[in-house]
């Protein structure tokens, strides 16, 4: 924080701050943010690893705990777990008690397991249905889908089970009571407060994958929008 306007009580200049700002200006060396929507930044990661916190990890924690409802015991399917999100979904969905499988390409196999998914399924190899041994209590669906795909995800879940998307909205098998949901993160400084507890309590790891000078920023765009990035990629100037 290099400056504080009148009326931003709480922190001074100096203060390492992270939030998430809708109004654009993500790729700006400086920008102006309502005080309201900063949290104090985890100490025990590089203020620069803290960037990739707030919108993944809003986006993780409230599909995971708010619409998936994800409790000790369940069984959760995580499809997508090598993404930015993902990463945090499997850290979070873990840390409640879940038994997680989780959906990877053979690159990213290694990280899940270190994120906690008990179970990491290559979906490159074979159809999903076929890794797992039963139905899942809940489906956390993190990736873009083709009508097929999600059709195929859907008998996945048990009777009475949820399904939650970030991305393609996945409509239940018909007469299972499975209840569905499509999210879209909101902003919640005290969700966000929450995540840089966790990770300065060491209990969430941030995945960033590489960092890229502000000048790749077309090609790193272009790379995540054909699916070639595994966990979070900073741009720093």
């Amino acid at each position: 924080m290099t400056e504080v306007g009148p009326g931003a009580e709480g922190f001074a200049v100096g203060d390492r701050v992270i939030g998430r700002l809708d109004g654009g200006g993500a790729a700006a060396e400086y920008v102006r943010a309502p005080a309201a929507l900063l949290v104090t930044a985890p100490k025990s990661v590089p203020l620069a690893h803290a960037a990739a916190l707030p919108v993944a990890g809003l986006t993780a924690w409230q599909a995971v705990f708010e619409h998936g409802e994800v409790a000790a015991g369940q069984r959760v399917l995580v499809n997508g777990a090598g993404g930015g999100v993902g990463g945090f979904v499997t850290q979070l969905a873990q840390r409640a008690g879940a038994k997680v499988s989780a959906t990877a390409s053979p690159r990213s196999t290694a990280a899940v397991l270190r994120q906690g998914a008990d179970q990491v399924i290559d979906y490159t190899a074979g159809p999903v249905d076929a890794a797992l041994d039963g139905p899942v209590d809940t489906l956390l669906n993190l990736v873009p889908l083709s009508p097929s795909d999600a059709a195929a995800l859907a008998p996945l879940v048990r009777p009475g089970g949820r399904i939650v998307s970030i991305a393609t909205p996945i409509e239940p098998t018909a007469g299972t009571g499975v209840s569905t949901m499509h999210v879209v993160a909101r902003n919640d400084v005290a969700h966000l407060a929450a995540l840089v507890e966790l990770v300065d309590a060491d209990a969430l790891g941030i995945d960033i994958n590489e960092s890229r000078p502000l000048t790749d920023l077309a090609d790193v765009h272009h790379l995540s929008e054909t699916g070639q990035i595994r966990g979070k990629v900073l741009i720093v100037p």
